[in-house]
């Protein structure tokens, strides 16, 4: 007798349960995407005992007659796609066809649909993944699906269920990720007999935020949206002052399919290079549309991981797009509106410091980009708009616009490149203004006036009827930053000849990598050159980076390219650097500032595009309200 053979039904349904069916919350998950497929604008979730013994999902979509309802709880029967060309372009949120016949095969289970009330509708019964009954009966338009004692024909999955109330709340988290994929529909959460959640149907993503989680979220957050090319974007993100301590309040949506991409969270991140502290993450809500033949959600059951086609173009252009929407709105929730500025540097990026959330670069550093030199510019727009892969790179001089000269002001003279000793304090220094400079003072915002320093560290600073208290280091200290981040990405420099050439052993992949972004790698000042099979030499590299481990640097930046397709790990060392340079250079708080510097320092703030917290993430003003004054001199109640 043969050692193989074909497994019963019953056994095959337990398993695809195993890959669809996790717990209660994947349940309501699978229902609801349903649910919303057929049309449904009202949808009720009732849940007991946090899912464990009754889930019940009831919506007022489009239903199903007696055919389709006595074989819609069929393994791999499904109205989303007709043939395999379908694939390629699932616009629903279900395709598989599994999800019923996988919670039937391991609940107490009843469907009862309705797509002609004059008809009426038909109901089915099936427990462990055997049908019961089925009969006809009276109901409204819509369907309403009953689960009752999940997992009670397997033991061993039942007993791995967690307590009530961590099953209700991830079976809440998934009603609210939907609700928030899908405002314009109404949802309903009904735990143990109490109504949870009632949220009426919205028209903007603003209201279901404020629904879902009140003002403490909303009201940090700035709303930005567009199209460039195939991709929509709505989001909401949270301005740096608002930051949170988890990546809890992170959401990402796809064509309405809540998702988990790295690369594409990698995107948000990078636009929030240098405004974030340590340890700090933003707070987003990301809804994206691309034509479904972009999309690949054929990945995982569970249909939270999807292939993009053109990820690394999406990346780039979402990662731009976000940080000068940011921006952007930064300078209009410090100035009012929108602020005349000067653009020195041609950057497309922020984000955090940690290796795994940063990532990419501005156009002006194609290496931390990861696209070669003709993606850039207007030709990037033309790509994303076709969609097109990148062509192979071709050696050529990077786009950088030309840089604009920053105001007069509190600033060191302007050196070719960085010191060989960037943290050495010579040079670095706060030189004040000399009565010529001071005579031609750069103009401040509208209705930006100086008024004095206080304790040596602050100046106060009155716009219109508020109050700015501007911290002089972290404002001198952003500013230089500024400067020194452009020197960087003009390419000015300065290399350092190693006496004893460091030696790269690589891997094939590693070396592909390399030999493609030499170029790039030049352009930044290192020098680097094959040296027999699989291996280079690296003879120079940036004075910046003397003393540090370039080696491991190479190697990380290899890593993040051959996973993202592009690298901020270089950049994140340079920024590090600069940082300090840029700390050790600024005005320290004790530094006593004539009228005319303060004025200086202010109008650079008010007039070069960079945002309004120093490279650590620290705010560089505090902003006190006529109002608020009024309510501490108890003028108003």
């Amino acid at each position: 007798m043969g050692c193989i053979q074909v497994l019963p039904d019953p056994v095959i349904n337990k398993i695809a349960a195993g890959e669809v069916v996790e717990r209660p919350a994947s349940v309501v998950k699978e229902l609801l995407e349903n649910a919303l497929d057929a049309g449904a604008d009202q949808i009720q979730v009732t849940l007991r005992n946090g899912g464990k013994d009754l889930i019940a999902v009831l919506d007022n979509g489009c239903g199903m007659d007696d055919a389709d309802t006595r074989l819609a709880c069929c393994r791999h029967a499904t109205s989303k796609i007709r043939d395999e060309s379908e694939l390629a372009s699932i616009s629903t949120l279900g395709f598989r066809g599994e999800a019923l016949a996988s919670i039937a095969a391991v609940s107490r289970f009843e469907l009862i649909s309705c797509a002609d009330e004059a008809a009426g509708a038909t109901r089915v019964v099936i427990e462990g993944g055997r049908e019961r009954s089925v009969g006809r009966m009276g109901f409204p338009r819509g369907s309403k699906v009953t689960v009752e004692e999940l997992f009670f024909n397997t033991p061993a999955r039942r007993k791995f269920l967690r307590t009530t109330a961590t099953e209700y709340q991830h079976a809440q988290s998934a009603m609210v990720n939907m609700a928030l994929g899908h405002p314009q529909v109404q949802f309903r959460l009904i735990h143990n007999r109490k109504t949870a959640y009632s949220l009426s149907p919205c028209q903007s993503l603003e209201e279901r935020v404020h629904q879902l989680f009140g003002r403490e979220l909303r009201e940090g957050m700035v709303r930005l949206e567009g199209h460039e090319g195939l991709l929509g974007y709505e989001a909401l993100l949270s301005l740096p002052s608002s930051a949170k301590a988890s990546r809890r309040w992170q959401f990402l949506f796809l064509n309405g399919r809540l998702i988990r991409h790295p690369g594409l969270n990698h995107a948000v991140y990078q636009a929030y290079r240098t405004l974030l502290m340590k340890d700090r993450h933003p707070a987003y809500i990301l809804r994206l549309v691309l034509p479904p033949e972009e999309v690949d959600v054929n990945v995982h059951p569970a249909k939270t991981e999807v292939r993009l086609r053109n990820a690394q173009l999406l990346h780039t252009v979402l990662a731009d797009r976000l940080h000068k929407g940011l921006m952007a709105a930064s300078r209009r929730a410090a100035f009012g509106r929108e602020q005349p500025v000067s653009r020195p540097l041609g950057l497309a990026a922020g984000g955090q410091k940690s290796a795994s959330a940063r990532g990419g670069a501005p156009p002006g550093n194609q290496l931390a980009l990861g696209l070669p030199p003709s993606e850039t510019g207007a030709a990037l727009h033309e790509s994303v708009a076709a969609l097109e892969p990148p062509p192979a790179l071709e050696p050529s001089a990077p786009a950088v616009p030309a840089a604009a000269p920053f105001p007069a002001g509190p600033l060191p003279a302007e050196k070719s490149g960085l010191e060989t000793n960037p943290l050495a304090s010579e040079g670095f220094h706060f030189q004040p203004l000399t009565p010529a400079v001071a005579a031609a003072p750069v103009p401040l915002g509208d209705e930006m006036e100086v008024l004095a320093q206080l304790a040596a560290t602050y100046l106060l600073v009155q716009k219109g009827g508020e109050l700015l208290i501007v911290d002089q280091h972290a404002a001198h200290e952003r500013i230089l930053f500024e400067r020194y981040r452009l020197q960087f990405y003009k390419g000015h420099m300065i290399s350092e000849r190693y006496l004893l050439p460091e030696t790269l052993e690589l891997s094939p992949q590693n070396a592909i990598l390399l030999e493609q972004y030499l170029p790039q790698w030049q352009r930044m000042g290192f020098e680097i050159e094959p040296f027999g099979k699989g291996t280079y030499i690296i003879r120079e590299v940036p004075a910046i980076l003397a003393g540090k481990a370039v080696r491991t640097l190479v190697l990380e930046v290899l890593d993040e390219l051959a996973l993202f397709g592009k690298s901020g790990r270089l950049e994140e060392v340079f920024n590090e650097i600069m940082e300090k340079v840029a700390c050790h250079g600024a005005v320290r708080a004790g530094d006593r500032l004539s009228h005319e510097e303060m004025e200086a320092l202010v109008a650079q703030l008010a007039h070069v595009d960079i945002d309004l917290h120093c490279p650590h993430g620290r705010p560089v003003w505090v902003k006190i309200s006529a109002h608020e004054m009024e309510k501490r001199f108890k003028r108003i109640v």
